[in-house]
């Protein structure tokens, strides 16, 4: 049961991902800047890293062996350096500073 609500909240993550990209397609289209089509990719992918964080916490009750603890300790602290970089731009683009 974990295992198909792990896999749901990674369905969604893809979605809310490829959401915000298409939505930030039309804003350039539309005329709407790239700032604000790049404030809409960053907002998509903290929202997303979040959502792959919470999937690889519900991956942690199927691990087994220390190589898969291992691999796991290794995403997470990806995701969360990605998560700290993609804040980090997110702040340089609205100008408040890094």
């Amino acid at each position: 049961m974990l295992g198909v609500l792990r896999l749901f909240v990674e369905l969604v993550t893809n979605v809310v991902i490829f959401g915000y990209v298409v939505a930030a397609l039309l804003t350039l289209v539309r005329g709407g800047g790239l700032l604000h089509a790049r404030l809409q990719v960053t907002e998509g992918l903290l929202l997303a890293l979040n959502l792959k964080v919470v999937a690889t916490l519900l991956r942690t009750m199927e691990l087994t062996t220390w190589t898969q603890i291992g691999l796991f300790a290794a995403v997470f602290v990806l995701r969360t350096v990605l998560k700290r970089v993609v804040t980090r731009e997110r702040r340089e683009l609205l100008g408040v500073g890094g």
